[in-house]
C-alpha cells in the first residue's frame, strides 16, 4: 500500500517536470480517495503557478540558452570593436599629423641653415621619422620598432637641454622636445589601442591565481 509521502513525492515530481518513480494511474487513484494528498497537490498547484512564471510551467528551463548567450557576446564584441576603431582612428590621426610636424621641422631646419652638411643630415632624419611615422599610422604592428629610436630621440634631446639650460650654453628649442614627445605619445596611444586587447588579456593572465 502507497504511503502519503510515496504520493506526495510522486506528486512534486510530476509538477516539477521530472519522472514520478510511480505509475500516473496508481497515483491519480490514490488521489481519488485520499483527501489528504488531494490538499497537498492543491497547495503545490498554487505555489508553483506563484513562484513560476505561466509562460514556463513547471519550472521549465528556457528552450535555448545559446541564442541568449550568443547575443550579449556579440553586443560586447561589438562594444570592444567599436571602442578599438575609434582609439585607433584618433591615434593615426596624431601619427599622421606628427609626420607632417616632423616634414615642415625639415623644411625649416634647411631654409635656415642652408647648405651645411650638418643641417642637411640632420633634415635627412626628420624626414625619415616623419616618413615611418607616417608608416605606423598605415602598419600600426611596426610601431614597436619605431618606438624605440622616436624615444631615443626624445631621451637624448630632453637630456641635452637639460644640461644647455644648467649650463647656460646655447639656445633652446622648443621644438626639438615637444615634437618627438607628442610624437611617442601618438605611437603609444596607437599601439595601445591596436593591442589593448592583447595588454589586457597578458595582465590578467599574469596577475591570475594559479591555486
Amino acid at each position: 500500500m502507497l504511503s502519503h509521502e510515496e504520493v506526495q513525492a510522486a506528486l512534486s515530481a510530476r509538477i516539477d517536470g521530472e519522472p514520478a518513480g510511480l505509475d500516473d494511474a496508481v497515483v491519480d487513484a490514490h488521489l481519488a480517495s485520499c483527501d489528504e494528498c488531494q490538499a497537498f497537490l492543491d497547495q503545490a498547484l498554487v505555489l508553483s503557478h506563484e513562484f513560476v512564471p505561466q509562460e514556463r510551467p513547471a519550472m521549465a528551463p528556457p528552450q535555448d540558452l545559446s541564442e541568449v548567450i550568443l547575443a550579449s557576446v556579440d553586443d560586447e564584441w561589438r562594444k570592444l570593436s567599436q571602442r578599438r576603431a575609434f582609439g585607433l582612428a584618433i591615434g593615426r590621426t596624431l601619427l599622421f599629423a606628427m609626420a607632417v610636424a616632423w616634414v615642415l621641422w625639415a623644411i625649416s631646419l634647411i631654409v635656415a641653415g642652408g647648405e651645411e652638411p650638418v643641417v642637411a643630415s640632420s633634415a635627412s632624419v626628420r624626414l625619415g621619422v616623419a616618413l615611418a611615422l607616417a608608416f605606423t599610422a598605415w602598419k600600426p604592428r611596426q610601431i614597436p620598432g619605431v618606438l624605440l629610436i622616436v624615444g631615443s630621440m626624445f631621451t637624448f634631446t630632453v637630456g641635452f637641454a637639460v644640461r644647455d639650460a644648467v649650463l647656460g650654453a646655447g639656445e633652446f628649442e622648443p621644438a626639438a622636445v615637444f615634437i618627438p614627445f607628442v610624437s611617442v605619445i601618438a605611437l603609444v596611444w596607437t599601439s595601445f589601442a591596436d593591442r589593448g586587447g592583447e595588454v589586457r588579456r597578458a595582465w590578467r593572465i599574469l596577475g591570475a591565481n594559479p591555486l
